[in-house]
C-alpha cells in the first residue's frame, strides 16, 4: 500500500469484534474509508492503546490517529509470516493508535444486528464473570462464543498451544455437534415428537451460530447439520461428501476469501478425513463400544489430517495433542452444552440460575486447564518444524487417501485386486 509507512489519520468502520488479551490494548479490523483525507477502500488491523474499550463497537465509524505500518515478514523459512497471515484476510497493513473518536453515522440493518448480538454476548459474559474467575471465564467464553468473546491470558494460550488444545478456545463445528447431540438426547428421554425435536434443534443451532460470531468452522458445521435435518423432515438422505462439497461451494460463493482462511481449510479437511475414515472403525452394533472407539479414533484421525496444514502455517506440531484431546472430549461436550444453556438462561432469568450452572462447570473448566498443563509441560510437547512444500503436502494426503482406500473392503476387492499372471496354456 502506498500509504505505509506513515503517520496517518484514518476514518473507517470497525468490521470485527474488538478483542483484547491485555488490559491496555485491543485489536480489530477496520474498513478504511479515508486516509489523511484521501478516499480509499481497504482494510487494516488496528491495535488501539487505552483503558476503556467498552465504547468501541463493531459497526461503528471512528477517526483514528497513529502510525500505519506494513506487517513484519518472516526472515527465515521456519518463522511465522505475519504479513502472509494477514493477507488471508485481504489485509496488508497494521495501524497503531492511542486516539480514537467516534463518527456519528447511520448503521444498516446488518451492522445493527451484529452490534446488538455482540452487546448480548457481553451481557452474558458479564453474568458469568460474577461466578467464574480467570482463566475459567475466558475458556468458557471461548468454547461457547468463540475466541473473540473473551481473550484468554497469554499463559493459558501458550499452554493450550503446546498441548494441542488451542482449538478448544474457539467455538468450532465440534461444539455444534455436542449441543445438538445433547438436545436430542434430552428430548428423547421425555419422548418428544420427532419433528418437534428436529425443528427445535435447528432453531438452537441457528441461535448458537449467530452467538459465536459466525466463524468459518461453525458456519460449515451448522449448514451441514441444517441441510441434513431438512432432509430428514422431508424423508431424504444426503451423501456426506457431496454435502460437504456443496456447503464449501455455498460459503465460497458468499465470500471467496474463505479459501485463504486457515479455519476454513482446517474445518473442511478434518471433516473430510473423518467422513471417509470413521465408518470403517465404528461398524459394530454395540453403541457403547462404538462410542469408545469414536472417542479414541476421532482425535487421532483429526490429527492425521490437520498436521500438514498446521505445520505449513505455524511450523510446529503438538506431540501429545492426541492424548490431550482424548482426555478432553468428554469434558468438553458437557461444558459446550452446559455453557450454552446457562448463557441462554442468563438472558431471561435471574442470575442465580446461571450461578448453579457455573457451580457445576467451574471444576470441569479447572480440570480442562490441568489436562492442558500436564500435556503441554511434558518434554518436547511442541516441536518446531521446517516449512513443508506444497508438493510434500499433496504427497502426504495422497498416501493418506491410499491408506483409506485400502481400509475399504469394497474398494480393495473391486479396484485393487492383485493382477494375476496370464496362463499361456489358455492361449495355445
Amino acid at each position: 500500500m502506498p500509504f505505509a509507512p506513515t503517520e496517518a489519520t484514518i476514518e473507517g468502520q470497525i468490521i470485527t469484534i474488538p478483542n483484547s488479551n491485555t488490559p491496555d490494548k485491543t485489536k480489530f479490523f477496520l474498513k478504511a474509508k479515508k486516509i489523511n483525507g484521501e478516499n480509499v477502500n481497504g482494510k487494516t488491523l488496528v491495535t488501539l492503546t487505552g483503558e476503556d474499550f467498552s465504547q468501541y463497537k463493531i459497526g461503528n465509524f471512528y477517526q483514528l490517529t497513529g502510525k500505519l505500518r506494513a506487517p513484519f515478514k518472516a526472515s527465515n523459512p521456519s518463522q511465522f509470516d505475519y504479513g502472509k497471515y494477514l493477507r488471508n484476510f485481504d489485509t496488508f497493513t497494521v495501524f497503531y493508535s492511542d486516539n480514537a473518536q467516534i463518527i456519528k453515522s447511520k448503521l444498516t440493518f446488518k451492522w445493527k444486528f451484529l452490534q446488538n448480538l455482540n452487546n448480548l454476548r457481553d451481557k452474558i459474559v458479564n453474568v458469568h464473570a460474577k461466578y467464574l474467575k480467570s482463566p475459567n471465564l475466558e475458556i468458557l467464553g471461548g468454547i461457547v462464543f468463540g475466541d473473540d468473546a473473551v481473550a484468554p491470558p497469554d499463559y493459558i494460550k501458550a499452554s493450550f498451544v503446546n498441548s494441542g488444545l488451542l482449538h478448544i478456545l474457539a467455538a468450532s463445528g465440534m461444539n455444534v455437534a455436542f449441543i445438538y447431540g445433547f438436545w436430542v438426547f434430552f428430548l428423547k428421554r421425555i419422548r418428544a415428537p420427532f419433528k418437534f425435536t428436529v425443528l427445535t434443534g435447528m432453531g438452537i443451532i441457528i441461535i448458537y451460530t449467530m452467538m459465536t460470531g459466525l466463524g468459518a468452522s461453525v458456519i460449515r458445521a451448522a449448514l451441514m447439520l441444517l441441510l441434513i435435518l431438512t432432509g430428514k423432515l422431508i424423508d431424504r438422505d444426503a451423501h456426506s461428501i457431496s454435502l460437504l462439497a456443496f456447503v464449501a461451494f455455498l460459503m465460497l460463493l458468499y465470500n471467496p476469501m474463505y479459501i485463504n482462511d486457515v479455519g476454513f481449510q482446517l474445518s473442511f479437511i478434518v471433516t473430510f478425513g473423518l467422513l471417509i475414515m470413521t465408518p470403517f472403525l465404528m461398524r459394530g452394533k454395540n453403541k457403547f463400544v462404538n462410542w469408545v472407539i469414536g472417542t479414541v479414533s476421532i482425535p487421532i484421525i483429526a490429527q492425521l489430517w490437520v498436521m500438514p496444514i498446521q505445520i505449513f502455517y505455524f511450523n510446529n506440531i503438538s506431540l501429545y495433542s492426541v492424548f490431550a484431546n482424548i482426555m478432553s472430549v468428554p469434558i468438553l461436550s458437557v461444558i459446550s452444552f452446559g455453557g450454552f444453556v446457562s448463557s441462554l438462561i442468563a438472558t431471561i432469568t435471574p442470575s442465580f440460575v446461571c450461578r448453579c450452572f457455573d457451580f457445576v462447570l467451574n471444576p470441569m473448566l479447572t480440570l480442562l486447564v490441568n489436562i492442558s498443563d500436564f500435556w503441554g509441560k511434558l518434554p518436547n510437547a511442541a516441536i518446531q518444524t521446517t516449512h513443508p512444500s506444497v508438493f510434500q503436502i499433496i504427497l502426504y494426503y495422497a498416501v493418506l487417501l491410499l491408506i483409506t482406500a485400502l481400509m475399504d473392503k469394497n474398494i480393495r476387492e473391486n479396484y485393487l485386486k492383485p493382477i494375476k499372471p496370464v496362463s499361456y496354456t489358455h492361449l495355445t
